[in-house]
């Protein structure tokens, strides 16, 4: 069967029942980060804009737009959603390929499961299957033999695909309906790196979200489209990753759960920033009392300074991306959160000070995941740290209770405590819920 058949029928064949339990409860974990962040990023002007501009259009009110106090469609909820759990730069990462699956996924299934009732089997179900989705995908387009060019925003392509399986299953597409849904999707495929660190970065997940649906939802309608639109002559791989292999998409499919490669950030950064924050936290924790830095020396994979390579951020968005402001903010800060990628944080003549006396090496040698740090203080003492695995890795996970914990720090930007605790305590009882759109819905601002 050709790839884009072999993924609808997993797709219309998928059952929670199915799943292997760490693969159902890293669902649940994925539904509590989503809510988190969510809940955090929807007080940030990219989310305040989506939000206004969605509301000007007008929609039948189905969905809700979390920490907005309105409802509208289905696919512009997903998409101001999915905007908002991205904006912090503090969602998911799978790892391998540095895309973004959880935002597009819950974002999705959510909205949906507001407007039709889903129970919580369902939609974990829909949710790991969009996740998985999203992660083979990307695994095709962004790892050998694929050629693709970095410079594509793989969340942008990968995401729509993702997002319109998951829809698929919750709206019980047949076969050929999912086929046409996924070709739809993949159509709609695009981001750029260019933009990154401004209100556009945040926009590429949100729109994929709403490509998905769309594509789902149209396809429900009976709107068709190709059979084999992913590899086709002409079609997805060809134009966006020729040479690849769709293979790298299907290995192991319902055996080997790519999504459990998928973890959930420390920190509110780019994802190839945290082995240097864990490196200059634990320099930090050597330096003597009044010790002065005189100099700083990072080295770090040369994906760390493509992406995030930028010394003197202007903005919020910029500095969550910036491996120089983030080394700074280690070494000179007693806590790292929410707070460290604000304007006041970004302003503070020592950490920008400092952010322009580090010096950054790309290491081909190092891992995505791996850093050193150098430090020599001003008496000549030198400290160096090397992180092989950061907080937040495949090896070191964030686990249940720093999830929680994170959460907490995340939904007192909208909620109370003890409102915070019931949404939280909703969230990880989401598999057993009857209708999960009308139950957590009650619970959100």
């Amino acid at each position: 069967m050709t790839l884009t058949r072999q993924l609808a029928r997993y797709a219309v064949e998928s059952r929670f029942e199915a799943l292997p339990q760490a693969v159902q409860h890293e669902a649940a974990r994925a539904f509590l980060n989503w809510v988190g962040v969510t809940l955090g990023g929807s007080a940030e002007d990219a989310s305040r804009i989506a939000a206004r501009f969605v509301a000007s259009e007008g929609a039948t009110p189905v969905s809700s737009v979390i920490g907005h106090g309105f409802r509208t469609s289905i696919a512009s909820a997903a998409f101001v959603n999915c905007i908002a759990s991205s904006v912090l730069a503090y969602d998911d990462a799978h790892l391998p390929t540095v895309a973004h699956p959880s935002g597009p996924a819950a974002a999705a299934v959510f909205a949906l499961a507001q407007a039709r009732a889903v129970s919580g089997a369902e939609f974990l179900n829909a949710l790991a299957l969009g996740i998985e989705v999203q992660c083979r995908v990307a695994n095709m387009l962004s790892l050998p033999p694929a050629p693709m060019n970095p410079k594509f925003y793989v969340n942008g392509f990968s995401g729509p695909i993702g997002v319109a399986a998951a829809v698929g299953r919750l709206i019980r597409l047949d076969e050929q309906q999912m086929r046409w849904a996924i070709g739809t999707a993949a159509s709609q495929a695009s981001g750029f790196r260019a933009a990154h660190g401004t209100m556009n970065s945040h926009f590429r997940p949100g729109s994929s979200t709403r490509a998905g649906v769309v594509a789902a939802l149209m396809a429900e309608m009976g709107f068709d489209c190709i059979e084999n639109a992913l590899e086709v002559d002409g079609g997805f791989i060809d134009v966006y990753a020729p040479g690849s292999d769709p293979e790298m998409a299907l290995a192991g499919l319902g055996e080997h759960h790519e999504m459990l490669a998928n973890r959930y950030k420390a920190y509110p950064c780019g994802i190839v920033v945290p082995p240097t924050i864990d490196a200059c936290r634990e320099i930090r924790a050597r330096i003597p009392a009044g010790a002065a830095i005189a100099r700083v020396e990072l080295a770090v994979n040369p994906l760390v300074l493509t992406l995030t390579g930028k010394r003197e951020p202007r903005t919020t968005i910029e500095a969550g991306i910036s491996v120089y402001h983030w080394a700074a903010a280690a070494l000179l800060c007693d806590q790292l959160g929410l707070d460290t990628p604000e304007a006041a944080c970004v302003a503070d003549p020592a950490i920008a000070e400092l952010r322009g006396r580090i010096e950054a090496e790309a290491r081909p040698d190092l891992g995505k995941g791996e850093a050193m740090a150098k430090v020599t203080l001003a008496d000549g003492t030198v400290l160096e740290s090397h992180v092989i695995h950061a907080r937040g890795s495949l090896e070191r996970p964030l686990t249940d209770g720093e999830l929680n914990t994170k959460f907490a720090d995340l939904a007192r930007v909208r909620l109370g405590h003890d409102a915070a605790e019931a949404l939280r305590e909703m969230c990880w009882q989401v598999g057993d819920l009857a209708d999960v759109g009308g139950e957590i819905g009650v619970l959100l601002p």
